[in-house]
């Protein structure tokens, strides 16, 4: 059977194996994101053994040898170095200075081992791919060298699975390290809000389309090329015993869900793309601390609580009933709620993580109870694999991470409270990337290992001395992400880490005085300071709430 012809997506994968296999992650990011979203989908990505493009170009060499040794009779001639495939000049692999250490007193990377003036390696010599230079808190990888046999073959029988840099963030980076981190100052427009932004939410597949909300308001910013951006006054309670508890888009951005309470009551009014009231929800009995839309179905999870009891009710928007059906119950305060696939949620408490199946009910099926049942789980977030459901809490008060899903704890993740977690978007079937961020002024990204329950710090990045991350997320594509402190705004490179690759700071003039709030998306008191920050659909603009101003950063520069 003949092989099938080569095409460039043949090509290209063997590139893109290449750059991860020899750590230059940012380079494999970038060829992804130009050519394929996951090349790992294409038919004949299983087929393709480690060190695939060296030992394919090693027998190139050695045909294009064979062929340039022989005349046109097929008499063996002698070769001249001018015959080589890379011309008659030696190389030395030191003679390349790496781009990302200029300047800089790190080691030279490891060698590819050259005897042959053409620049591959004679028979039964050993070469060495460039390994990853791992991030300080990083869990060691070790790979024993390639072998190339008597063909100038890569041997692959001696030589372990890799550790892709697009998993493992410790990529050495082919691209320059910024000396100094872009100043987004200039693309930068800032919103007036009636009072402290709590919740900054993108409009779904709309980077036209912003909501900032709070305490006592709820705005809708349509956004225009010019600064001409304008505002539709959803709500506002500045003035009455009203307050804004939570708000939520819907999976295809059609209706937008405002709660408000008054007097230990709540309601759902459901807003469209013009701010204008479509539909009114029955009374919740309790205060409405979460809206949690499914991300494919028009199934909506209201949370409600008080300091006791918690009902999860599930609102269906095309069933549209006069009434809420029963709901859940849950003798337990629920501080957060986040969806897995289609058919469940994930719910965190006082010292437990509840699983609830959802179809035309919700219900309860699971209850993960932590070894600590006074420890209250302020957070939690979720992704649905090929073949798991992972579950990850963190507790802010007693700097813990959780996977109750897969008996994981990752105990003192921090040295001081947790502000947030979030999951890398499009995460592998049995690795998992996480940004954990704390007042201890640090972001740290861990790597969990689902399989063998190992984990590790693969970034450990300090905003400043006195400069608490208040908040952070992933762009939409996994390749960015993001941290806020007080006035100033951090963008990383997942996996190089390090500096940072663009940041904001607010003028002094622009960050005013601050009282405590309620964190309404969560339903329970955080901290002075607390920010909120989301990513736009198209991962080119980031909406920062700041006090009473919400900073829209435009990162297309």
């Amino acid at each position: 059977m003949a092989q099938p012809d080569l095409t460039s997506h043949h090509v290209n994968y063997l590139i893109w194996r290449y750059l991860q296999e020899s750590g230059h992650g940012d380079a494999a990011v970038s060829l992804q994101r130009a050519w394929c979203p996951d090349p790992q989908t294409l038919p004949f990505a299983p087929y393709i053994k480690t060190h695939a493009l060296v030992s394919l170009v090693q027998k190139g060499l050695q045909y294009h040898e064979l062929q340039s040794s022989l005349d046109k009779e097929g008499n063996h001639i002698n070769l001249s170095p001018s015959d080589y495939f890379f011309g008659p000049e030696p190389f030395e692999t030191g003679f390349v200075e790496r781009r990302d250490e200029v300047g800089t007193d790190q080691a030279s990377p490891g060698k590819i081992a050259r005897d042959h003036p053409n620049g591959h390696a004679d028979p039964g010599k050993q070469a060495r791919t460039e390994e990853d230079s791992m991030d300080d808190d990083a869990t060691e990888s070790k790979h024993s060298s390639p072998n190339i046999d008597g063909d100038g073959d890569v041997s692959m029988g001696e030589i372990p699975e890799p550790t892709y840099t697009l998993t493992n963030g410790g990529s050495v980076g082919v691209q320059i390290t910024p000396a100094k981190a872009a100043d987004l100052t200039p693309d930068t427009a800032l919103l007036d809000a009636e009072d402290h932004v709590t919740r900054a939410l993108w409009r779904p597949k709309d980077p036209t389309t912003v909501v900032a909300a709070g305490d006592t308001f709820c705005d809708l910013w349509k956004l225009s090329s010019s600064s001409s951006h304008v505002r539709k006054k959803i709500v506002d309670h500045k003035n009455s015993s009203t307050c804004v508890s939570a708000v939520g888009w819907d999976a295809i951005g059609e209706k937008l869900a405002v709660a408000t309470c008054t007097e230990q009551r709540g309601t759902i009014t459901m807003y469209n793309v013009n701010g204008d009231a479509v539909d009114l929800l029955p009374e919740v009995p309790r205060i409405i601390t979460g809206l949690h839309w499914a991300d494919s179905s028009s199934q909506l999870v209201v949370v409600a609580s008080d300091n006791h009891v918690s009902e999860l009710a599930l609102w269906d928007d095309n069933r549209r009933p006069d009434v809420f059906p029963p709901p859940q119950i849950i003798e337990n305060p629920i501080f957060d709620l986040a969806w897995c696939g289609r058919n469940q949620v994930f719910a965190s408490g006082e010292g437990a993580v509840y699983q609830c199946e959802v179809d035309n009910s919700i219900r309860l099926v699971k209850k993960f109870a932590a070894n600590g049942p006074n420890t209250p789980w302020e957070f939690i977030r979720c992704v649905q694999t090929d073949s798991h459901s992972v579950a990850i809490a963190a507790s802010g008060t007693t700097s813990a991470i959780w996977i109750p899903t897969h008996d994981i704890l990752i105990p003192n993740a921090h040295q001081e409270t947790i502000t947030g977690i979030e999951i890398r978007p499009q995460p592998q079937d049995q690795r998992i990337i996480i940004a954990s961020f704390a007042t201890d002024d640090m972001v740290k990204v861990w790597q969990v290992d689902l399989g063998s329950k190992d984990y590790s710090c693969i970034h450990k990045l300090r905003l400043g001395e006195s400069v608490p991350a208040l908040a952070g997320c992933f762009s939409p594509d996994g390749y960015a992400f993001s941290a806020v402190s007080k006035d100033s705004l951090f963008i990383w490179n997942v996996e190089r880490g390090g500096e940072p690759m663009a940041t904001w700071t607010a003028s002094s003039s622009e960050v005013k005085k601050e009282d405590g709030m309620t964190n309404g998306q969560n339903g329970h008191t955080e901290p002075i300071g607390y920010r909120a920050l989301s990513w736009d659909a198209d991962g080119k603009r980031l909406a920062y709430g700041l006090d009473k101003q919400m900073a829209l950063v435009n990162l297309q520069r």
